[in-house]
């Protein structure tokens, strides 16, 4: 299953950010714990090109998303930031090295945008997300 090996992945990417090793990263559903993450599948067609020999390049499009602390406080709140950048950068690097998620035929990881903020929840978390795609061979 390729969410299964994207979130293996994810784990290992998680292990360098992250100061503690006390989240989850779940499917389809995020806790209200801060740091714990969700991987949900985005509904996008599927199709990237299609090849004479009835192969084709396809991707997968998911949200990755994270409950972090959040205030009034600017430097929490940087913090928040730095934390997408650092993500982004990692999957960047990995993607430019060859260092990808152990999904059959396999081309690329990449993230589709920095991460935003999407809901503050209780005035002391918030939800925030970054949508990654990955792009893969397989036969039609």
């Amino acid at each position: 299953m390729r969410v299964s090996k994207l979130r293996e992945y994810l784990f290992t990417i998680l292990n360098n950010l992250l100061d503690n090793s006390n989240y989850q990263i779940n499917v389809d559903m995020l806790s209200n714990n801060i740091d714990d993450f969700s991987l949900d599948k985005i509904p996008t067609g599927t199709r990237v090109s299609n090849w004479i020999v009835n192969d084709g390049l396809k991707r997968d499009v998911y949200s990755f998303r994270s409950r972090k602390s959040y205030s009034q406080d600017t430097i929490d709140n940087l913090k928040n930031i730095g934390f997408f950048e650092d993500f982004e950068k990692i999957i960047e690097d990995n993607n430019d090295n060859g260092i990808l998620p152990d999904i059959d035929g396999i081309e690329s990881i990449e993230c589709l945008n920095s991460g935003t903020m999407l809901r503050n929840a209780d005035g002391k978390s918030a939800e925030f997300s970054i949508q990654i795609q990955i792009t893969y061979r397989r036969g039609g």
